[in-house]
C-alpha cells in the first residue's frame, strides 16, 4: 500500500492511501492501466476529523472458475506462463483475451471449471459449447458460461461488488508459446 501525506485543497491535513490488493507484477498492473481496465474505490474517513483520510483502492480485472466464491482468480499474468518479458508492450486487449482463454481452455481439460450461470461441470466436448466471456459492465472479469446460459448472465452478475470478492492466485499451466 502507497501512502501519501499532504494538505488539501481547503487547507487541511489529508491522508491519501492507495491500495493494491493483490501480488501482480507492476508491469501488468501498468499495462491494465493503459488498456482502461482498473477499477477504483474510493472511501473517506469523517469519524475523527483530526485524521481525516481518503482510501483508494485499485483493483485489477479477475477470472472466475465459477460463481462459487473460492473460484475467483488474480488475472494471469503471461510472463509468469512463460510468455516473453517484452510481451506486454505488444499486446493489445485482443491478445490478452486470447491469453486468458487458453488459461481458461487448461483449467476446464483439469475439471476446474464451472458455468457462471448453470454452475454444471465444463468439458471440452463439444456436445454442451461454453465460451469465456469478458464483463466489462460494474467489474472486469473473465468468466465461463455455456452457450445457452449466456441469456441469464446479467442476472446472475447483479449485485456483485468486485472490492469484495476474496482473489486467490490463478493455478499454472504451461502456456508457453511454442
Amino acid at each position: 500500500m502507497v501512502v501519501w501525506r499532504g494538505v488539501g485543497p481547503c487547507g487541511c491535513p489529508v491522508c491519501w492511501c492507495f491500495a493494491v490488493y493483490c501480488d501482480m507484477r507492476n508491469e501488468l498492473l501498468a499495462w491494465f492501466a493503459r488498456e482502461g481496465l482498473l477499477l477504483h474505490d474510493v472511501v473517506t474517513s469523517a469519524e475523527d476529523p483530526q485524521h481525516d483520510g481518503v482510501k483508494v483502492t485499485v483493483k485489477a480485472p479477475i477470472v472466475a472458475l465459477s460463481h462459487a466464491s473460492d473460484d475467483f482468480r488474480e488475472c494471469p499474468d503471461p510472463v509468469l506462463f512463460g510468455y516473453p518479458e517484452s510481451c506486454l508492450e505488444l499486446m493489445n486487449l485482443e491478445d490478452f483475451h486470447s491469453f486468458v482463454l487458453q488459461w481458461f481452455e487448461q483449467a476446464v481439460a483439469a475439471g476446474m471449471g464451472r458455468c457462471f450461470v448453470c454452475n454444471q461441470m465444463l468439458d471440452t466436448g463439444t456436445e454442451k459449447p461454453w465460451d469465456a466471456v469478458f464483463v466489462s459492465h460494474d467489474m472486469f472479469c473473465w468468466l465461463l458460461v455455456h452457450f445457452d446460459c449466456k441469456r441469464y448472465l446479467n442476472r446472475d452478475l447483479k449485485g456483485r461488488n468486485p472490492f469484495e470478492v476474496t482473489l486467490h492466485p490463478p493455478e499454472f499451466f504451461d502456456l508457453r508459446l511454442t
